[in-house]
């Protein structure tokens, strides 16, 4: 039966140099590659840095195949696979020594004036201005009014996004395998004019977390998603929750999330 693994580089020539090598080793090894996606694949493996796993993750609209990454970046979150260790990595996979992490996502729902706009992020996603001027941005839990933010937005961070632009705002780390949403506020203005928490929030699954802009006619919102910019006018509100969708990370050994906070942050 033949057994299909999809490489999914970045642009860049290094990595496209590895990817060939790594086309070279999986025919090698008695599998067939194939560039891009294929959803009759075993496995998805990214060559790149961490956008080039969540892009790899979008182009496979969020599969259930598994997910793992050969880092030719420079941080590297995701990807855990060197260049230099892809053979083993191959002969690893072949015996099975490998886990599946169930990975949870976001869920994020647009709504317009007349129009719904639905995407998933695995990292974060950020509300701001598009002009980029102080956001003023109401925030409910589960329909339950806490407070107005007004600053340059908010930050929504999985778990396993905690560590990215959430920490470089100053939010919480969360273990990878709890289920939560964290809510951080970007450059909160405190004065006696606007107020709110400085900190970030942390609230469980099956909270829905709803944000309505102060003004639907005088500014547009930008959302990014994972890096990804999406534009709007007019919004009436924008949910956030845990989705019921997760992705399938792959993982060689035993994952450390402690080692990887250490190795990659201290």
């Amino acid at each position: 039966m033949e057994r299909i693994i999809n490489c999914l580089p970045n642009l860049e020539s290094y990595s496209r140099t590895i990817t060939d090598n790594l086309i070279k080793i999986l025919k090698n090894e008695g599998f067939t590659p194939y560039e891009g996606f294929n959803e009759n694949a075993e496995l998805n493996i990214s060559i790149g840095g961490d956008g080039a796993f969540l892009h790899a993750v979008r182009t496979s609209k969020f599969s259930h195949i598994p997910f793992i990454g050969i880092n030719t970046g420079t941080l590297g979150f995701f990807p855990e696979i060197t260049p230099d260790n892809m053979e083993n990595f191959i002969e690893q996979y072949k015996s099975a020594n490998y886990r599946i992490n169930e990975i949870n996502i976001i869920e994020c729902v647009v709504h317009g004036k007349n129009s719904v706009f639905k995407t998933y992020a695995v990292n974060d996603i950020a509300i701001k201005r598009h002009d980029m001027k102080t956001a003023h941005l109401r925030m409910y839990f589960n329909d339950n009014y806490l407070q107005t933010i007004s600053g340059d937005g908010i930050i929504i961070s999985s778990p396993l996004g905690s560590s990215a632009y959430n920490y470089s705002a100053g939010g919480s780390l969360v273990y990878p395998s709890l289920k939560t949403l964290q809510i951080m506020p970007l450059a909160p203005l405190i004065s006696n004019a606007y107020r709110c928490l400085s900190s970030s929030l942390i609230v469980p699954p099956e909270f829905e977390v709803k944000i309505i802009p102060e003004s639907t006619d005088d500014y547009a919102l930008t959302l990014v998603v994972d890096g990804i910019c999406y534009e709007f006018e007019h919004i009436d509100s924008v949910i956030f929750f845990t989705s019921a969708k997760t992705i399938n990370q792959l993982t060689i050994g035993e994952f450390n999330y402690w080692n990887v906070i250490k190795d990659k942050l201290l």
